[in-house]
């Protein structure tokens, strides 16, 4: 089943919103196969296609779900070669509540005047996770960020691979944030200033991770060391 998403959807809707009409189509959906419609805050649409060329559907049923805790929240440092985006990606596929993108001071990209369009591509990937992993949830991406602008909320973590703490054993609240740090990791200072400010360094293994796959394995520990994978 393809999903969709619709801001605005109700159990009442009886077309597929315009603006998403051309993903509509490119997938080729026939009359009478069984879609889902989102609308990123647990609401969730299923109908049948009556028109595919114009999107009539046929409501079929309408439930609210709730999104499974510990919520997830990832600080992204911008990298190159879109190794950011597809740590973007993968984070809201496993069900990240948010993603801040962060400007650190070893990042080779910096987005400069671009930060909005930036942001707003952010976004648009993020919706198109949600829609692929059929999510009920979309992930916030947030306004870019530095170290010192961070503030943890819920269990603040850093991923550091010379720290002594592993994630193992930690407990952690109903929400967790998780920072990410560039190509060449952060600096001493930035570390310093990430402790003071509520967050704890902690290890992924004995292995370096790009900083494409360290939040999307952090994620993933997280999910399982909480249960939300039993």
């Amino acid at each position: 089943m393809h999903w969709f998403y619709d801001p605005n959807i109700t159990a009442d809707s009886s077309a597929i919103t315009a603006a998403e009409l051309e993903h509509f189509k490119s997938l080729r959906i026939r009359e009478g196969e069984e879609i889902a419609v989102t609308n990123g805050v647990g609401g969730v649409m299923t109908a049948t296609v009556l028109n595919a060329s114009s999107g009539q559907l046929e409501p079929k049923s309408f439930e609210i779900l709730s999104r499974p805790t510990p919520s997830i929240h990832l600080v992204q440092s911008l990298a190159k070669a879109g190794r950011d985006e597809a740590a973007l990606q993968t984070a809201v596929e496993l069900g990240a509540a948010s993603i801040t993108p962060l400007q650190a001071s070893r990042s080779v990209v910096e987005w400069g005047v671009k930060a909005s369009r930036n942001q707003e591509r952010w976004n648009q990937i993020a919706i198109s996770a949600m829609k692929q992993s059929q999510q009920a949830f979309r992930a916030e991406v947030k306004v870019l960020s530095t170290v010192k602008q961070l503030s943890p909320i819920g269990t603040g973590l850093v991923l550091d691979p010379q720290a002594p703490t592993s994630m193992v054993g930690l407990e952690l609240r109903n929400e967790v944030t998780i920072v990410v740090g560039p190509e060449g990791g952060f600096a001493k200072q930035e570390i310093d200033s990430l402790g003071s400010q509520g967050f704890l360094g902690v290890r992924l293994g004995g292995t370096i991770l790009r900083t494409s796959s360290a939040g999307p394995a952090a994620i993933a520990a997280v999910m399982a060391l909480s249960g939300q994978w039993s």
